[in-house]
């Protein structure tokens, strides 16, 4: 009975991430217009989070293998937990959303990763396939139930519930946490291996290059690139180190590994263009094509089902015929999402949207499993924990980099149309009014918020320029995704033309989980 209410409980923290990777982005739109969010404003919402995870994710695994591995589970299942509580209760400005989402970031981090070892250890040898299937469909559920339960929530109770449904779950999964998971045993433990003087130097590193991609819009050219060239000094710095110390945070001769290094790179790109889907497609749903709350949610099901179907068998598939094929399949149905989405427009077929939605979601099921599969194919067995927590890690910063040029593409290349079309257009317009105007093109707040309803011709001919101006930086944000997917899915071809040893043709690797 024990092991199953390890599950339950763990299962619940996994629930609830998955969950948030849907239903926060809905709320995006929400954000915008009950405090004014601009553009980058709003990407910082989403890469506040990310940031956090990717800059917390190895040093978490660090500690729970001094610590032991429930004191940092639960540690960030509070973190988690508290700042959704000040997310969903109290804040009142967009700086203390991004900064309480920086935290929860900081929380995920420290769940996320020992989540499935968690699981695994509370069950029999016989069972721990069993008990990590069942978590990873449990992720798959999170995210098909987001969209729906998030359009809800959000049509009729508010965003700041979307926050405070984290709190008595996730209350109630640390104190199961708390009363039924095993403590790591002392002797499994190991003292604190860490180059501590080089973590400063890879936050440092981590912390220039989001702030320079997120502000490249508005901020002073001088200043970015002096922030641009210490970070390229710090992250220097900081691999040097790596290769010099014993006990680096970030084993980097891992990237040596040429096949390691490719299904990394896959698996980056896959992210940079999901964080852009997930990124424009709420605030394209309801700022451009008016959509209610609810029925964005319902749209996005296209995409989740899909997910949610896909993953439990993506497994079974892979031990049959390995990761590779898979991967091929999945970056080449990614690409066929881009082009669908290139052709967007006012006058585009609602199927073209299905389509685009459907093959992303079956692309997303098949492709996490076989990356995660790849990368410990790719590796010495001993170097299978560390080689996931790199790979984690660059996961996120290709997320990070995907919710950055999205925004700063729509919001460019929007403001640049809006000022040619405004040029030919005799629109007179008072300076709130061309504000609005320029925040409806690039997505970030709808048309109808603009005030000029009361003029009719005037409220007309700005949104034909809002959405004219919007779809064309739509479709260069698309086109680009659709040629970086071209590299993925060459890539992968490669991978398919590498000769596998005989351990990693068929039946792939387990990932072999410590029973510390």
């Amino acid at each position: 009975m024990k092991k199953w209410i390890v599950l339950f409980s763990i299962g619940i923290c996994l629930l609830l991430a998955n969950l948030d990777m849907t239903i926060v982005n809905l709320a995006l739109p929400a954000f915008s217009t009950e405090f004014g969010a601009s553009m980058q404003q709003i990407q910082l919402i989403i890469v506040s989070y990310l940031t956090a995870a990717a800059a917390f994710f190895c040093l978490f695994g660090k500690m729970a293998d001094s610590v032991g591995r429930k004191r940092v589970f639960m540690f960030g299942a509070v973190l988690f937990m508290v700042s959704s509580l000040y997310i969903g209760a109290w804040s009142s400005t967009v700086t203390e959303i991004i900064v309480a989402r920086f935290v929860q970031g900081a929380g995920f981090a420290a769940t996320l990763g020992l989540a499935l070892v968690l699981i695994a250890n509370a069950f029999p040898p016989d069972q721990k396939g069993f008990a990590t299937g069942v978590a990873v469909t449990i992720t798959g559920v999170g995210m098909a139930l987001g969209p729906p339960t998030g359009g809800f929530i959000l049509q009729y109770l508010g965003w700041r519930w979307i926050f405070l449904l984290n709190v008595p779950l996730g209350l109630l999964s640390i104190v199961l946490t708390w009363i039924f998971v095993s403590d790591d045993a002392a002797e499994a433990r190991r003292p604190l291996a860490l180059d501590v003087a080089g973590v400063p130097f890879y936050l440092f590193a981590l912390g220039c290059l989001i702030y320079v991609s997120n502000m490249l819009s508005i901020a002073a050219t001088a200043t970015l690139v002096a922030l641009a060239v210490a970070g390229l000094l710090s992250a220097a710095i900081f691999v040097r180190r790596s290769l010099r110390k014993p006990a680096p945070l970030i084993n980097v001769t891992l990237l040596t590994s040429r096949g390691y290094l490719t299904v990394i790179l896959i698996r980056m790109i896959f992210n940079y263009t999901m964080a852009s889907f997930l990124f424009v497609l709420p605030l394209f749903m309801q700022n451009v094509l008016d959509y209610s709350k609810l029925k964005s949610g319902m749209w996005l099901l296209c995409m989740t089902i899909a997910v949610a179907f896909i993953a439990p068998l993506a497994g079974k598939v892979i031990d049959r015929v390995g990761f590779r094929i898979p991967t091929l399949v999945s970056m080449s149905l990614l690409f066929v999402s881009c082009a669908a989405f290139c052709v967007l427009g006012p006058a585009t077929s609602s199927a073209i949207f299905v389509v685009g939605l459907f093959c992303f979601g079956v692309s997303n099921g098949m492709l996490t499993t076989a990356t995660i599969n790849g990368v410990t194919t790719q590796v010495p067995a001993k170097d299978a924990g560390t080689a996931i927590g790199l790979f984690f890690t660059l996961v996120m910063v290709g997320s990070m980099f995907g919710v950055s040029v999205a925004g700063l593409v729509l919001d460019r290349v929007s403001h640049a149309e809006v000022v040619a079309r405004l040029a030919h257009a005799a629109l007179p317009l008072a300076e709130p009014a061309r504000a609005a105007l320029f925040m409806a093109a690039n997505g970030s707040r709808n048309i109808a918020e603009s005030g000029l309803q009361n003029d009719a011709p005037t409220f007309a001919a700005a949104t034909q320029i809002a959405h004219a101006a919007y779809y064309s930086a739509l479709g260069k944000l698309m086109t680009g995704n659709a040629l970086l997917t071209l590299v993925g899915v060459g890539l992968s071809i490669m991978l398919l033309k590498k000769q596998p040893s005989r351990s990693m043709s068929g039946a792939t690797h387990a990932i072999e989980i410590p029973e510390r």
